[in-house]
């Protein structure tokens, strides 16, 4: 079975999503998660390559929630 990008992209961001609702459970709700992933996820919409997305998004999201990147 081959997934396509944009399909591999969106598994990597649900994939992202929970673990970062797991990491700032004790501070974040998870709606408040899901929606900083998928705000910053919105700035890529019109970017060519996507390979790094997931990591750009990820490290963004972790010091948007206080985290570290």
């Amino acid at each position: 079975m081959s997934i396509d990008v944009a399909e591999r992209e969106h598994l990597a961001l649900g994939d992202l999503t929970d673990r970062l609702t797991k990491v700032f459970a004790g501070t974040h709700e998870a709606e408040r998660v899901h929606s900083t992933v998928t705000a910053i996820h919105q700035r890529f919409d019109d970017r060519p390559i996507r390979d790094f997305v997931p990591v750009f998004v990820e490290r963004i999201a972790r010091k948007e929630l206080g985290g570290s990147a």
